[in-house]
């Protein structure tokens, strides 16, 4: 998180003197990333999942400095727990509001929806790997400790269960240079996501790095400044008579 804050405040500081974004402007912006994704509760061992993230982002820029964003996400996440690997996919609808201090530098925070499309774990052990539907990952380890003699200890000597719709609370910046969009975001679960036996209750939290490439469907920046130096003009004609 105090990376994420850094990260921030330099690229605030290297395009502060930029002119602020136009009012009117209505942007779809593919993007493509990385996740790495983490969960709560999970044990010590737990290892955080690096897995990929691609979808589409639309946004209307209300004026100068406020916008409202609503996106549609394919996430993938999970931990990492070896020799269990937890992958829960879902597709996420964040809905945000972002804030343009400058130009090309937007701050957003809003809430983001996200509805279960995978839910499966992989164990690897040795020569040996399986693919286990939740909730059966408890069966799945009981019989490889007792044919394989695996040591474990973890979530996931329990029954689990992954919840279909989960809600999180997306924070994140975003920075366009001419078209290109690098965003950084960090999503906190505002509630359980796994389940089982045993008092297990887990959170997703994801940290997601993204290049989208935006693309103004109407509202372009150039025409709007265009049309604002039009009626500047006019009005500097009116008040000279």
């Amino acid at each position: 998180m105090k990376k994420f804050i850094l990260i921030a405040g330099m690229m605030l500081a290297c395009i502060s003197g930029f002119a602020q974004m136009q009012p009117g402007l209505f942007s779809i912006t593919p993007k493509l990333g990385f996740n790495v994704a983490s969960m709560s509760n999970s044990g010590k061992s737990a290892n955080s999942r690096m897995a990929f993230v691609a979808g589409v982002d639309f946004e209307y820029q209300i004026n100068r400095q406020f916008a409202f964003g609503l996106g549609s996400i394919y996430s993938q996440q999970g931990i990492e727990d070896d020799p269990w690997t937890l992958k829960t996919d879902y597709i996420t609808l964040p809905l945000t509001a972002f804030y343009y201090p400058v130009r090309g530098l937007g701050i957003y925070v809003g809430v983001e929806p996200a509805f279960l499309v995978r839910k499966k774990a992989e164990i690897m052990y040795g020569q040996h790997s399986q693919v286990a539907e939740l909730p059966n990952v408890d069966k799945v380890t009981e019989r490889y400790i007792n044919e394989y003699g695996l040591t474990y200890e973890g979530i996931f000597e329990h029954s689990l269960r992954a919840k279909r719709g989960i809600v999180s609370l997306p924070i994140g910046v975003n920075y366009e240079f001419d078209h290109c969009v690098f965003g950084l975001k960090y999503s906190i679960g505002l509630g359980n996501a796994v389940v089982g036996g045993g008092g297990v209750s887990c959170t997703h939290n994801v940290f997601q790095i993204s290049l989208g490439y935006r693309f103004n469907v109407f509202g372009d920046i150039k025409k709007v400044e265009y049309k604002r130096e039009k009626k500047d003009e006019k009005k500097e004609e009116n008040s000279q008579k």
